[in-house]
């Protein structure tokens, strides 16, 4: 896995936790339009069923994302500045180069150039295991 596929992970996660909340939401309004009459009891339990399965997998992906957001950030944390604040806010805060490059004080094509050297930064920090305290 590259550097830059290990960073995209939080993106996806994200992605997959913000469908699953637009699904549940949908559902919701689904079961509110439902009526309990005989004809369609059937159809609000199914739909009340799946809104509730949906509220489980969006616990277990928020979860997920909780734990991969700290390990992305704590390995974000063990570069240097300023690839540090670049990474952290591309594929964290999820920002575009041009905010990037205006937040730092860089031309657009020194933010892109940097990100190349933040990833290499980062493969280092991957690659090289921290010593566990104990």
């Amino acid at each position: 896995m590259t550097a830059k596929e290990y960073l995209m992970q939080y993106r996806d996660a994200m992605r997959r936790t913000q469908a699953i909340t637009e699904h549940i939401a949908d559902l919701r309004a689904m079961c509110e339009q439902l009526r309990t009459e005989d004809g369609h009891k059937i159809e609000l339990d199914k739909a009340v069923a799946e809104l509730v399965d949906a509220e489980r997998r969006a616990a277990g992906e928020v979860d997920r994302l909780a734990e991969l957001e700290q390990e992305i950030v704590q390995t974000i944390s063990r570069t240097a500045e300023p690839y540090r604040t670049l990474l952290y806010e591309r594929y964290i805060n999820g920002k575009t180069w041009e905010q990037i490059a205006v937040a730092m004080y860089y031309s657009y094509r020194g933010v892109t150039k940097m990100h190349g050297r933040a990833l290499q930064a980062l493969k280092e920090c991957i690659e090289v295991p921290t010593p566990s305290v104990l």
